[in-house]
């Protein structure tokens, strides 16, 4: 997304997310982060004044890498993000943004223990374990831990250039799911997810 269309799409998002009715959530989960502002009511909005170049550059030179291009165009909108749906409470403002191996070292061990070395693969499965837990342990985490999940984002082997893989963690779904090319399409995700959630719930009211 180009930083018009991250306007146009993180509007749109507050409005939908605002219209709802977050009071169980809210209660359950306050102790997590879960919140909505006076302020974000008022204004109609979940985020933040934009992060400064200067900012979001030096958070690139702290982690090594240049931001993926649709993360990137994000900051320059809103440095940081409030509650995304039931699940995440807090997009990170750029200043936060870790790799997982500083932000979460237990999740980070447990990435360690799924991918064994390549000489120790056999089959299928094993393969397929290797190669997400090298996703994982390399990830950067771009959210708080929520309702024990976090979303994190997969910069691909040394060198790759453009989006990110993104995707979210959760210990009541076991394993990794990498559902986007980007993290402008995780957004995207978690946004119809939510609509799909709420639509649910007035279903059965």
């Amino acid at each position: 997304m180009t930083t018009h269309e991250w306007k146009s799409f993180l509007k749109l998002y507050s409005r939908e997310l605002l219209s709802y009715d977050w009071s169980d959530t809210l209660r359950m989960f306050a102790a997590h982060g879960a919140a909505i502002s006076e302020e974000a009511r008022r204004t109609q909005w979940l985020g933040y004044l934009p992060a400064s170049e200067a900012a979001i550059e030096a958070a690139e030179q702290r982690l090594g890498r240049r931001l993926p291009p649709s993360l990137r165009a994000f900051y320059e909108v809103t440095n940081g993000w409030g509650m995304t749906g039931s699940f995440i409470f807090q997009v990170l403002p750029v200043q936060r943004l870790a790799w997982l191996r500083d932000f979460d070292p237990h999740l980070f061990r447990i990435a360690c223990e799924n991918a064994p070395e390549p000489e120790a693969v056999h089959g299928e499965w094993s393969q397929y374990s290797v190669e997400q837990g090298t996703m994982v342990k390399r990830s950067l985490a771009v959210s708080d831990k929520g309702d024990a999940a976090i979303w994190l984002l997969d910069p691909g082997e040394p060198g790759s250039t453009g989006e990110w893989r993104g995707g979210c963690w959760a210990s009541w779904n076991p394993g990794m799911e990498w559902t986007a090319d980007s993290f402008a399409e995780l957004m995207r995700n978690e946004f119809e997810s939510m609509r799909e959630l709420q639509e649910e719930d007035d279903t059965q009211q």
